[in-house]
C-alpha cells in the first residue's frame, strides 16, 4: 500500500503505530499459512530520507521515504521479507529449502488529516508468487481476502500541521495581498502577514489559520477542515518589485471617473487596461452608453462624461458575486466580482466642444460661462431640496376625504380631468396628509390629487459618482422617481417701505426716487403713523398717490396702475387680489393739511419675495421635444403674516 502525507519535516521520529488483521475465513487450511500480527509496528526515520518498519526485537526493513524539504511522506508495503514473524498473509509456506516470496497489496489511500480510516483492498494481483526451492508454489485466489488495515493514532505520533504552497517568485520580490480558498473556508491576509480564514464581513475577525512569507512568497496554512482536498481555488496575490519604497499595485473591483471633456461622442469611449490576474481588456460602450465586455461592465454618461465601471470574473469565487442588473445591460446579473490594477486603465473618447457666442447675441459676458454655456447647479454649502410628487385619480364627492398614505406633506394640489387646477372647494390637512372635499360642484371629474413631500438641506458634498450628501438626514422614505432641484435662498426677507416723500406736481410717467421740482405743502406724517406692510400683501412696487381735490387721491402703482381711490379723512386700505389683503395701510391720523390738486405722495414698498430672473437656453440643433415646462415653487418659514 501506498500513503501519501504532508507533515512537519521531521516530525516521523516520533512512533507511528498501526495494526494490520487478516480475515481467514474461506481460506483452505494446508494450503496458506496466516501470520497475524498482534503486536503494534513502529515506523521511524533515520534522518536521512528513509523510513523503516521496526520489527520484532529489533530489526529494521525499508518501509518508505519521507522529503525534509516538502514534507511528504511516502508508505510503501510492498517489501521483500522471510521468517516466520512476516506481514505477508500468503507466506511463508512450510517447505523445505529457503523461503524466497514477495507479495503486492495495492491500496487507494486519501490523505489522512486527523482520523483512523477503516480501508479496504482496491486491486488484487493474482497468479503465482514467485519460486520455492524444493516444492511447488500454489497460485494465489483471484478474489482477495478480506484485509482492514487501520491506521492508529496518526496525529499522536505524526503532526500534520502544515501545509505550504509556494509562489516562484524572482529575487527580491515580495509577496502581498494573499487570499485564496480552501474547501468551503476563505483565507484572506492580514498587513502584518497573518493568515485569517473567514472573515467577518460586519467585524472583519476571523480565525488566524497560517501566516505568509512575503521575501520566500511562501503561504503556511494551519487551520484546515478535516478531509478537505488540498486544492486552492481562487487564488489572489500580488508580487511587488524589488524597488526601493515600491509597493503593491492599487487594485479595485470597480471605478468611476469623468472625461476630462464633455459631452461625448456616443460609441466613442473604449476603456483599456489589464485585470490582477493579468488579463488584459480593451471594452467600447455601445449607443446606448452600455459597456458590455466579457471582464467589464459598466456604463457612461455621454452628456456629463460620466463613467462607471465594475470588474468580474465569470465562474469565479461566488463569495464574491455581485448583482450588476442595475446598470440595464440585457443578460447581465449577478457575476464573481474581480480586481483590476488601477494604474493600468485608460480610456479614448471623442468630444464635442462649443464656440462661445457673441456677448451682443446672448446679453450677458460670457467670459465666466463654460464653453457650452452650462453652470453647477450643486455646491458645497448651498441649499437643495429632494421632492416627490405623488397622485391620486378618483371621482370624489361632498364630505369624502382622500388620503394620500403620506404625512407631513409640503402642498398639495387638485388638477380637473380638463387639467385646469382647482382652488376651492376643498381643504388638506398636510400634518395628516389628507384631503376633504367639501363642494364639488362644477368639478371636472374624475380629478387627479397631487400630494408631495420634500426635504431642503444644505449641501455637504458631492462626487464625481453624481452622489449628493446633505449635511442632516432625510426625514422621508424617497420612492424611485424622486427629484432633486437646486434651491435659492436669498437669505433673511421681510416687506418694509423704502422711500416716502411729497412733491408738487407730476407728469404720470417719471417715477424717481427723489423730489422733483418743489415739495408740497402738505406732508404725510409717518412717525406718527407710520405705512404698514405685510410679508403676504405687500409687493415690490413703486407707488403716486395723486390728490384730484383736497381731501380725495387716485392710488396709482408703477406696475399695477390705478389700483382704486382714497380720502384723507378714513385709513387708506387697497387689497391686494391675490392674497386678499392689503398691499399696505396709511392711517388717516397721518393726513396733514394743505393738499391741492395735482399733489402727490411718492413712496415705495418691497415685498418679501426677492427677484428671480428666469432664462432658458435653448443650444444649436434639431428640435428634441414638442412640449417644454418648469414650475417654479416659492418656499419659506413664516415668522409674521
Amino acid at each position: 500500500m501506498t500513503l501519501i502525507t504532508k507533515v512537519t519535516p521531521g516530525s516521523m521520529s516520533s512512533p507511528v503505530t498501526y495494526v494490520v488483521d487478516y480475515d481467514t475465513s474461506g481460506l483452505s487450511e494446508g494450503r496458506v499459512a496466516i501470520r497475524t500480527r498482534t503486536s503494534p509496528a513502529t515506523l521511524s526515520d533515520d534522518a536521512a530520507g528513509n523510513v523503516y518498519l521496526i520489527e520484532t526485537g529489533g530489526a529494521r526493513v525499508l518501509f518508505g521515504t519521507i522529503n525534509y524539504e516538502t514534507g511528504e511522506v511516502q508508505l510503501q508495503n510492498s517489501i521483500l521479507r522471510t521468517g516466520a514473524d512476516a506481514l505477508d498473509p500468503y507466506g511463508p509456506y512450510v517447505v523445505s529449502g529457503a523461503v524466497n516470496y514477495k507479495w503486492d497489496e495495492f491500496v487507494n489511500l486519501h490523505t489522512f488529516l486527523g482520523v483512523s480510516r477503516q480501508l479496504q483492498v482496491s486491486s488484487w494481483t493474482s497468479g503465482r508468487a514467485g519460486d520455492i526451492s524444493g516444492g511447488s508454489v500454489p497460485s494465489l485466489p483471484s478474489t482477495p481476502p478480506p484485509v482492514d488495515v487501520t491506521l492508529a493514532n496518526l496525529l499522536a505520533s505524526v503532526v500534520v500541521d502544515t501545509i505550504y504552497a509556494k509562489v516562484h517568485t524572482q529575487a527580491g520580490y515580495t509577496l502581498k495581498g494573499v487570499s485564496f480558498g480552501l474547501g468551503t473556508d476563505k483565507y484572506t491576509q492580514a498587513t502584518d502577514g497573518t493568515l485569517f480564514k473567514n472573515l467577518s464581513p460586519t467585524t472583519g475577525i476571523g480565525t488566524p489559520a497560517g501566516s505568509v512569507s512575503g521575501p520566500l512568497g511562501t503561504v503556511f496554512i494551519q487551520d484546515w477542515a478535516a478531509g478537505v482536498d488540498p486544492a486552492l481555488l481562487n487564488w489572489r496575490g500580488l508580487v511587488a518589485p524589488p524597488t526601493v519604497g515600491a509597493t503593491s499595485p492599487f487594485t479595485a473591483y470597480g471605478t468611476v471617473f469623468r472625461t476630462a471633456a464633455t459631452p461625448l461622442r456616443p460609441s466613442s469611449l473604449s476603456v483599456l487596461g489589464t485585470m490582477q490576474d493579468g488579463t488584459t481588456f480593451n471594452v467600447t460602450a455601445d449607443s446606448n452608453g452600455k459597456i458590455n465586455g466579457t471582464r467589464v461592465k459598466g456604463r457612461v454618461d455621454y452628456q456629463y462624461g460620466l463613467v462607471e465601471l465594475y470588474f468580474v470574473k465569470p465562474g469565479g469565487d461566488t463569495a464574491l458575486n455581485v448583482d450588476l442588473s442595475f446598470l440595464g445591460i440585457s443578460g447581465v446579473g449577478t457575476i464573481p466580482a474581480d480586481l483590476v490594477m488601477t494604474n493600468t486603465l485608460r480610456y479614448n473618447a471623442v468630444a464635442f466642444s462649443y464656440l462661445p457666442l457673441d456677448a451682443a447675441l446672448l446679453g450677458i459676458d460670457p467670459v465666466r460661462l463654460p464653453s457650452d454655456g452650462r453652470v453647477p447647479i450643486f455646491r458645497p454649502g448651498g441649499f437643495a431640496v429632494v421632492g416627490h410628487t405623488g397622485s391620486i385619480t378618483a371621482t370624489v364627492s361632498n364630505a369624502q376625504v382622500i388620503d394620500c398614505a403620506r404625512v407631513r406633506l409640503s402642498r398639495v394640489r387638485v388638477i380637473g380631468h380638463n387639467g385646469v387646477a382647482i382652488n376651492t372647494g376643498y381643504t388638506a390637512d398636510l400634518e395628516a396628509g389628507t384631503v376633504t372635499f367639501t363642494d364639488v360642484t362644477g368639478y371636472s371629474q374624475p380629478v387627479t390629487v397631487e400630494h408631495r413631500i420634500e426635504d431642503m438641506g444644505v449641501v455637504r458634498e458631492i462626487q464625481i459618482s453624481g452622489a449628493v450628501t446633505f449635511t442632516r438626514a432625510l426625514t422621508h422614505n424617497y420612492p424611485a422617481g424622486s427629484f432633486l432641484s437646486s434651491a435659492l435662498v436669498p437669505g433673511d426677507l421681510k416687506s418694509r417701505v423704502s422711500i416716502l416723500f411729497d412733491q408738487v406736481s407730476w407728469n404720470g410717467t417719471s417715477w424717481l426716487d427723489a423730489v422733483s421740482g418743489s415739495s408740497a405743502t402738505g406732508t404725510y406724517n409717518d412717525v406718527l403713523a407710520p405705512i404698514v406692510v405685510t410679508n403676504k400683501g405687500c409687493l415690490t412696487e413703486r407707488w403716486a398717490l395723486v390728490f384730484t381735490n383736497t381731501q380725495a387721491f387716485n392710488i396709482v402703482g408703477e406696475h399695477v396702475g390705478v389700483i382704486g381711490t382714497g380720502s384723507t379723512n378714513v385709513d387708506c386700505v387697497p387689497l391686494n387680489p391675490s392674497t386678499g389683503t392689503p398691499y399696505f395701510t396709511l392711517a388717516a391720523s397721518g393726513w396733514g393739511s394743505g393738499w391741492a390738486v395735482g399733489n402727490i405722495v411718492r413712496f415705495n414698498t418691497v415685498g418679501a419675495m426677492a427677484p428671480v430672473w428666469v432664462v432658458r437656453t435653448v443650444q444649436q440643433g434639431p428640435n428634441t421635444g414638442v412640449q417644454h415646462s418648469f414650475t417654479l415653487l416659492s418656499r419659506g418659514d413664516v415668522d409674521r403674516p
